[in-house]
């Protein structure tokens, strides 16, 4: 394959919109080559876009493909994100405080841990950079999605987490976003949920028959339930924090109400700074030192 400027039809770049400007764009071709997906080298995330890429390949190249897929099936175009190392510290250790969490209130076996499972929407295929859900429940989405960025902008991470909550019509609970900022290296995180209950709306058929209307534009919109920002410190100061404590409701991810024993999970600033902030940052210098090196 090689690269492409073609310009394509407004819902494509809706689609493709917030990816970085010097994302390359493919063509697929029969003579495909996973090798030859090499985005511009970079610290940062990077991303690829295959353009006309055949439906009934995605379960056949899915585990073979780099990075985490995002699949428009109606648009036929496979956006894929490549991770940067401080990206992956991020997802890694926000997974591994929740499981601190659920240890300490012997909830872990009720836990389903999804990593970056694929969903298949209506219309979209996406995995999440890590998502959460009650062993027991029901249905494809998970009730907690995480989100990880490491780009120019959060506008796409802000739509990513829109899909999971919006297009699983409520059943993701809460969406949270970790964005790391470039050049200051400073943290936000936020968690996101409906601003009004999901309900169903109903339209007729031309046979007079009620259906379920999944037009999106008639779901609510999300609001910021917590917006947290972790800066680090310079010339030997501590880092700080605003915003307190990230807490993700029992009932958000458990699907229940608490028992006895059983609480929120609550980040607090000690385990956000130390136990997550930290090893992004150790992670931003071990790139920094390596792309010196060369």
């Amino acid at each position: 394959m090689s690269p492409m400027n073609e310009r394509g039809s407004d819902a494509e770049d809706e689609f493709l919109s917030h990816l970085p400007p010097d994302t390359p764009v493919f063509y697929y071709k029969s003579q495909f080559r996973l090798e030859s997906l090499q985005p511009p080298e970079s610290p940062y995330d990077s991303f690829v876009v295959i353009k006309a890429f055949p439906p009934e390949l995605l379960d056949h190249l899915d585990e073979k493909l780099p990075g985490r897929l995002d699949y428009s099936l109606s648009l036929k175009v496979l956006i894929l994100k490549m991770p940067s190392r401080p990206h992956e510290a991020a997802a890694e250790e926000f997974g591994a405080m929740l499981t601190t969490l659920a240890n300490h209130m012997k909830v872990r076996r009720q836990i389903s841990y999804l990593g970056s499972s694929r969903v298949d929407g209506e219309d979209r295929k996406k995995q999440a950079d890590r998502s959460w859900a009650p062993v027991r429940t029901q249905g494809k989405f998970p009730s907690v999605v995480l989100e990880v960025g490491y780009t120019e902008t959060a506008a796409k991470l802000e739509r990513d987490i829109a899909w999971w909550v919006r297009q699983s019509e409520g059943r993701v609970k809460m969406g949270i976003t970790i964005d790391i900022k470039r050049g200051s290296h400073n943290i936000e995180i936020k968690s996101w949920i409906p601003a009004r209950p999901f309900t169903k709306h109903v339209r007729l058929t031309a046979s007079n028959r009620q259906v379920v209307n999944r037009d999106t534009s008639l779901q609510p919109p999300l609001r910021i339930a917590q917006k947290i920002v972790i800066k680090k410190g310079g010339n030997g100061k501590e880092p700080t924090i605003e915003g307190g404590s990230l807490i993700i409701p029992f009932k958000s991810l458990l699907l229940c109400e608490p028992g006895e024993g059983e609480d929120n999970f609550v980040f607090t600033e000690d385990m956000l700074i130390h136990d997550i902030a930290d090893f992004i940052w150790v992670a931003i210098e071990k790139e920094e030192a390596e792309k010196r090196a060369k």
